[in-house]
């Protein structure tokens, strides 16, 4: 019965996405949010019941459990997503992931100061892993993992853009006509986030470094949608 599987990058707008999938294909079509997590047979079974998969899923099991599916996702600019995510993270109740207890305790500078380890679920190269691998792989191979991101995007029905999304959203009734004429609300908004003007050159080379494979697969799905990275959409 699934159709297509949403995979849901984190601080890509996919809160307010999903609820516009609710929208267009009906509430009782799309499955709960979902953290990340190695889905089993069992899981799967049970996400079968939706026309449409909606959840912090990663490539990985989208191709193990649902070959048939047409994927679809929403990237953002690398250094601005990571930005957002510690800001988002700062907002959260403590206890939830070391990760999110670090942000709470530090400035945006200590944060990413600290032993790559601690940060590395959500803030190194997350859109490859997410699609290139299984996003839990701490020992993922990234040069592979890029390769296969790649592909993945190109498999895609559609991809949009956080930054780009009012004109890649004209492109996705033509993949999923259920989605014609439904408006995006804004929801789980990062409030009081950084802007990448607003940070340290220093540390936005820090940042970037840590997020190298997604700076060129946000290169590659700019250049396969016809918008040079970090321009305005027209």
């Amino acid at each position: 019965m699934v159709q297509a599987v949403f995979v849901h990058i984190p601080k890509t707008a996919g809160t307010s996405f999903r609820e516009a999938l609710c929208a267009g294909f009906g509430s009782e079509a799309v499955s709960p949010a979902f953290a990340a997590s190695r889905i089993s047979p069992e899981e799967a079974e049970r996400f079968g019941a939706y026309q449409v998969i909606s959840g912090h899923i990663s490539m990985a099991d989208v191709t193990r459990h649902f070959p048939n599916a047409a994927p679809f996702t929403i990237l953002r600019a690398p250094i601005d997503r990571t930005l957002s995510w510690y800001s988002f993270a700062r907002q959260q109740a403590g206890g939830m992931h070391a990760d999110v207890d670090a942000a709470k305790a530090h400035d945006v500078e200590a944060f990413f100061a600290l032993d790559e380890a601690i940060v590395f679920r959500n803030i190194v190269n997350r859109q490859v892993r997410q699609l290139g691998d299984h996003v839990l792989n701490t020992e993922v191979d990234l040069p592979a993992a890029l390769d296969r991101a790649k592909r993945a995007l190109e498999a895609c029905v559609w991809v949009g853009r956080q930054d780009h999304l009012d004109a890649d959203l004209g492109r996705l009734p033509a993949a999923l006509p259920q989605m014609a004429g439904v408006a995006l609300a804004k929801l789980n908004v990062t409030a009081e986030r950084r802007a990448i003007s607003e940070i340290d050159a220093a540390l936005a080379e820090k940042i970037a470094r840590y997020n190298r494979y997604d700076l060129e697969l946000y290169a590659h799905a700019c250049a396969m949608l016809g918008t040079p990275p970090g321009s305005q959409p027209a």
